[in-house]
């Protein structure tokens, strides 16, 4: 068994909210979200959240890599088990969270 360093992301919707809106601020009351109005955009979002762009950022890489590095792809089994790497935007469909 090989040992290889694992790459994870960790996503705060929260925290992306206020990164592109600020969380109230008492200086500008006007131009900032509550806190609750946050999280209920975030709660929004975790519901429609769709990945299939990153699986297709993902399908993209791992045949760039197939390219570059010569792995024999003759019979085209790589994409084959790659079904995000030509899908359209408008056949997108959303993924369920529980």
């Amino acid at each position: 068994m090989t040992v290889h360093q694992n790459y994870e992301l960790n996503l705060n919707i929260n925290e992306l909210i206020e990164k592109r809106i600020p969380c109230c601020d008492l200086l500008h009351p006007k131009h900032c979200l509550t806190e609750k109005q946050v999280s209920e955009i975030a709660h929004a979002i975790k519901k429609d959240l769709n990945l299939h762009d990153l699986y297709k950022q993902v399908d993209q890489h791992i045949m760039n890599y197939v390219k570059e590095f010569g792995i024999d792809n003759t019979d085209h089994w790589v994409e084959s088990n790659l079904p995000d790497l030509d899908r359209d935007f408008k056949e997108e469909v959303g993924i369920e969270f529980e």
